[in-house]
């Protein structure tokens, strides 16, 4: 199993914004199908640059930051609107994209439970032709290793639900069976990597 670096004090999520696939209610994570397609909404442009303002105005992303983003439209359009506030640029990075959803790619959003059910029981499973959570990690992980942000300086990771999920359980040191339960993230949320979890009471470490 892949282990993340020991401090990721400077590392932040932000989850993009409302895009259009959430609001039509469909899997969309291919580079086919959302490289170009299925970019955000006018409510998720505004989620972004309401959860970043206000994390640089309550001291959460300090003045000098880094933002990281998926190769996936509607991130990228989260990127664009977070380094504008930040005052940066953006560096696209495919680890970040979202999770591989094979066969249910482009059918309804109600299989996500499905998926989420089955990683409960086992977090290695590929079921439906699903990338699994400890593929996810693996390929996260060596992104987090090799970046090294000046110090006081903070590092945004522009991506999507299950991969911050999985980063946030992991970063907590919870099995990743429980990403969901701890990790699930608000379209537009910008949450700290260490420590960003949910309740921890009754979860077991691993």
């Amino acid at each position: 199993m892949p282990t993340l670096p020991t401090d990721l004090g400077a590392f932040h999520l932000l989850r993009h914004g409302q895009s259009e696939a959430n609001v039509q209610r469909l899997i969309a994570s291919s580079f086919a199908a959302a490289r170009e397609g299925f970019g955000l909404t006018p409510t998720g442009r505004a989620q972004v640059r309401a959860q970043v303002l206000a994390a640089r105005a309550d001291g959460r992303l300090p003045a000098v930051c880094q933002v990281i983003s998926s190769p996936l439209l509607r991130a990228r359009e989260s990127a664009a609107i977070a380094a504008d506030i930040l005052g940066t640029t953006v560096r696209v990075d495919g680890r970040l994209a979202e999770r591989g959803f094979g066969e249910l790619e482009l059918t309804s959003d109600a299989h996500y439970d499905r998926v989420w059910t089955a990683d409960r029981v086992d977090p290695a499973h590929e079921s439906w032709g699903v990338e699994s959570v400890v593929a996810i990690l693996e390929r996260v992980a060596p992104l987090l290793a090799e970046v090294r942000p000046e110090p006081g300086a903070a590092v945004v990771l522009c991506t999507h639900g299950d991969v911050a999920s999985v980063l946030l359980c992991a970063a907590s040191g919870l099995t990743l069976s429980r990403h969901r339960d701890v990790g699930a993230m608000a379209n537009g949320e910008v949450r700290p990597v260490a420590g960003g979890v949910a309740d921890l009471s009754g979860l077991r470490p691993g």
